[in-house]
């Protein structure tokens, strides 16, 4: 093995496993306040420790992993991506309110409790972190040891999904599980990771408002049933 792939294979480990597993040290308990001091320094601490390695270990420049800058169209692509996703996810709540907040009630209540300046800094963490080590690293390294697209595709979409249930409900992972799935799919028809990132971020935007989005969304649920009691 060379140095070259003995980097990749540590990077590929720290990016899925790694972060993995201090999703779930940060979180700990899905009922439990959030920690917004612990998760982003944890979050940011893991993704920062990953271009490091890219950096020093590899010696390869972030444009290995789909960082570049001035592909406009890519990142036109990007937002027209994520404001298609947050219009239709919006929609869906229109349509099924009481089952789409039931299965995610905890994780969406968590954070409706922490303080504005957290879920924006959430918004764009998530939107930064996620991408560099679930999406471009570990499927250009992937890619590049195993050969083949598929596999480096599938394998970090399926530990991305996962690694939701440190905060979120099974249930909430098919929301998860299509999110990725749009995301890899801009990535590998793009391969432009910072076009990844801008729709990541307008996807996960709605966090931001999530104290007014549940009240809402809380009060539509309980006319309906108040409006299914009554016409029974």
């Amino acid at each position: 093995m060379t140095n070259v792939s003995l980097s990749s294979a540590v990077g590929v480990l720290l990016a899925l496993g790694g972060t993995t597993l201090m999703a779930f040290v940060k979180h700990r308990s899905k009922t439990a306040p959030i920690n917004p001091a612990r998760h982003l320094v944890v979050t940011w601490g893991g993704c920062i420790a990953l271009v490091c390695l890219i950096i020093f270990w590899e010696q390869r420049p972030l444009s290995s992993i789909g960082v570049t800058f001035g592909n406009f169209q890519a990142w036109g692509i990007g937002a027209l991506l994520g404001v298609f996703i947050v219009i239709s996810s919006g929609l869906s709540l229109l349509f099924a309110k009481k089952r789409a907040i039931s299965g995610s009630a905890h994780g969406l209540l968590r954070l409706a409790a922490t303080p504005l300046w957290f879920r924006i800094a959430a918004v764009f963490t998530a939107g930064i972190t996620e991408e560099i080590v679930f999406r471009g690293y570990p499927i250009e390294r992937l890619n590049e040891m195993t050969g083949s697209l598929w596999l480096a595709a599938l394998v970090p979409l399926a530990i991305f999904t996962l690694a939701h249930l440190s905060a979120w409900s099974v249930s909430h992972l098919v929301t998860v599980f299509f999110g990725g799935v749009v995301l890899t799919a801009l990535y590998l028809w793009q391969h432009d990771l910072v076009a990844c990132m801008i729709a990541h971020t307008i996807i996960d935007a709605p966090i931001i408002f999530l104290p007014l989005l549940t009240r809402k969304l809380a009060a539509a649920v309980n006319a309906q049933t108040q409006a299914m009691g009554g016409a029974t």
